[in-house]
């Protein structure tokens, strides 16, 4: 039996001794281990000592290198662009004295010996008369003159300040004001307390939007409409310069009683379509209770809380809102005459009050009449607009 069983068993040799479980099984792994190593394909041999050695050290180093050498050259690719310096400022009255010798200006000396001579041509130069000027009174004094039934209007000369003693080109413009004039007329300068006294008094129905308006300028702009309702007269800004004396060019000024048909004037800035274009710099009324002045106080009334016309004091109270009304007061003419209303706003032309535009005037004309220009010279400034009035 034993040799049946026998002739199915390969020979022991054949085998590692540790699969027939003959010998240690030690020597049957290490026998294994050899068989592999020295016999068994590549990927199943175990790296050595060479190869992990430059693995480690060679290999991952410049892995790591790579990396940070192409973070550091697509680093920039991944950045916000720099926003572009800002320009440097320009001075618009950098060319000043260049585009005034262009504009062939006189200096302010051969100006003063062209006045000596008695001739300076087309641009003939403004002389103020030499007797009189307007009497200075203060605006309570007004006020009780028309409690009493007395009112000097038209011959009013008004002027606006805040308060304490005026600034001293204003005070100097203002003098000179005065001097335009002889001493049948009479000069207020109105202060903001007098302003409030003379709306709550004469008012009242306007007090509320008055006192809520977001700063004085508002209020200063909507009051001096009330000095041409209440008093009429003459409304000059205090930084408008007058040229020579208005009544000469508006005689109806020197009158001593009203005329038949009352009559405000108003000046005309640069083009019809600018919306500044009729400022409230300058305001004449003939006559007192020419209704043309509500429209403003009516139209603060109705948009004071309304964001379209309250964000800046020039669509609610300025020149904005003076051109909206006059627009407005233009349209219902003939609703007017139909009502046998019959009361004449004129808007004199460019160069006569605003001769200079802040809006489109040549730059020698700004460098020469803008206050804040190092080349600012009134008596040249003058020189370029010989028919005007007034100049601001």
């Amino acid at each position: 039996m034993s040799n049946s069983f026998g002739a199915y068993v390969r020979p022991s040799r054949m085998l590692p001794s540790f699969v027939n479980g003959n010998g240690n099984n030690n020597n049957g792994r290490a026998s294994y281990r050899e068989l592999t190593s020295q016999n068994g394909p590549s990927w199943m041999r175990k790296p050595g000592g060479k190869r992990r050695f430059v693995v480690r050290y060679c290999l991952l180093p410049t892995f790591l290198l790579g990396i940070l050498i192409f973070w550091f050259l697509s680093k920039d690719a991944y950045k916000e662009p720099e926003a572009p310096p800002p320009p440097a400022p320009v001075d618009p009255f950098e060319k000043c004295l260049q585009v005034i010798e262009e504009a062939g200006v006189p200096s302010a000396e051969n100006i003063t010996k062209l006045e000596h001579a008695g001739g300076n041509g087309a641009h003939r130069t403004h002389k103020l008369p030499n007797a009189g000027a307007a009497k200075i009174i203060s605006a309570s004094r007004l006020m009780e003159m028309l409690a009493n039934g007395e009112n000097p209007g038209p011959r009013i000369l008004h002027q606006s300040w805040k308060d304490g003693p005026l600034p001293e080109h204003f005070d100097r413009w203002s003098k000179q004001w005065r001097q335009t004039m002889d001493d049948t007329w009479v000069y207020v300068l109105w202060r903001d307390a007098d302003n409030r006294k003379l709306v709550e008094t004469y008012y009242p129905q306007y007090l509320k939007s008055y006192d809520a308006l977001p700063r004085e300028i508002y209020r200063a702009d909507m009051v001096r409409n009330m000095y041409m309702h209440r008093f009429g007269g003459v409304y000059a800004d205090l930084d408008l310069v007058a040229l020579g004396p208005l009544q000469e060019h508006i005689p109806i000024l020197t009158h001593h009683k009203p005329p038949p048909i009352p009559i405000a004037y108003l000046g005309h800035m640069g083009d019809d379509n600018y919306a500044h274009s009729i400022p409230n710099a300058f305001m004449v009324s003939t006559t007192p209770e020419h209704p043309f002045w509500l429209r403003p106080l009516d139209f603060i009334k109705v948009h004071q809380l309304d964001e379209a016309y309250n964000a800046q004091p020039e669509g609610l109270t300025g020149p904005v809102a003076l051109r909206t009304c006059y627009q407005e007061w233009v349209k219902e003419r003939e609703v007017r005459e139909g009502e046998n209303e019959y009361a004449e706003v004129r808007v004199l032309p460019n160069e006569r009050i605003y001769p200079f535009s802040w809006y489109d005037s040549p730059l020698a004309h700004h460098c020469l009449c803008r206050l804040h220009s190092e080349h600012f010279n009134e008596q040249r400034c003058h020189w370029l607009y010989p028919d005007a009035w007034t100049i601001t």
